[in-house]
């Protein structure tokens, strides 16, 4: 068994279509057809059948497909840690989320690869709300992100400090003021940034340890959404203060909030038995540069 398989067979139980997998993957139908047919000669047992709605799985193709993905992960890990004994660095796949990029530039996290050029590393930027642990269970080496819930397996430092604050025009009522308390914002309509699905963003956990349910009136993903709502419409924006002090909008006012509510941003990277070169190296400048 081996990874182009399991990608293979993975492709078919999503698209219920030989032929559908076959042009996502660019390979023709029979060779699909021919892998999937010796995946099942290996496991001695049938993964698909015909169905009313195209091909399904069988009850073994449907506890393959339940470890494939860890199965494909463990595998390429293992290629990593091989090539991680023989002394090879190669390909170092960082994520980041939109908000971090506020503390470090993504031109920053490119010198990288001019510092090392023999380290290939692959970045890929994600809104802060995309639930990433599938991510780095499959493909991301280390990240750059906002709190890391839910990213298992992983360990992780903080490498920048925030908190989070307020954004109002400079007409608003509490523009008059440099600080507020949680309190003071139950009777106010709230624009706030999306977090990943049954989250909970930590203002909204601030407000009910004060005893409300803010009035959300909307969850951006972009920061100049909330800007533009908070100009237009006199609604507080929840915001964090490196990510204000990068936008820089004239037309709003930041106001800290008495109560500290940290948001932080954190350096997550994947355990392993043997740590990569290169996510040592990667490791290392970050730390020199924050």
């Amino acid at each position: 068994m081996n990874t182009e398989a399991l990608e293979y067979f993975i492709k078919v139980y999503e698209k219920k279509s030989v032929t559908a997998a076959a042009k996502e993957l660019y390979i023709t139908p029979q060779g699909i057809s021919k892998t999937i047919k010796q995946l099942e000669l290996e496991l001695e047992t049938e993964l698909f059948y015909r169905g009313p709605r195209g091909v399904e799985a069988t009850e073994a193709g449907e506890l393959l497909h339940a470890r494939a993905r860890h199965l494909r992960y463990l595998i390429e890990d293992i290629k990593k840690e091989i090539s991680i004994i023989s002394g090879s660095k190669g390909v170092l796949n960082v994520l980041v989320t939109y908000s971090t990029t506020s503390v470090l530039p993504v031109q920053d996290l490119f010198r990288f690869s001019e510092q090392y050029p023999d380290i290939q590393m692959k970045l890929k930027e994600y809104p802060d709300e995309h639930p990433i642990q599938q991510l780095f269970e499959e493909e991301v080496d280390v990240g750059i992100v906002m709190e890391p819930y839910n990213i298992d397996n992983c360990e992780y430092e903080i490498i920048a400090h925030g908190e989070v604050v307020l954004v109002v025009s400079h007409h608003h009522p509490l523009a008059k003021k440099d600080e507020v308390s949680i309190a003071d914002l139950e009777e106010e309509s709230i624009v706030l940034k999306a977090v990943e699905s049954e989250q909970e963003h930590i203002f909204m956990e601030k407000c009910f340890d004060y005893g409300f349910t803010p009035n959300v009136i909307h969850e951006f993903g972009s920061i100049l959404t909330a800007h533009r709502l908070c100009e237009m419409n006199d609604y507080v924006g929840v915001s964090i203060d490196f990510v204000e002090e990068s936008v820089q909008n004239p037309k709003l006012k930041t106001i800290r909030i008495s109560e500290s509510v940290p948001q932080n941003v954190y350096l997550v990277y994947r355990k392993r038995g043997i740590q990569s070169k290169a996510v040592a190296l990667f490791q290392q400048y970050i730390r020199d540069i924050m």
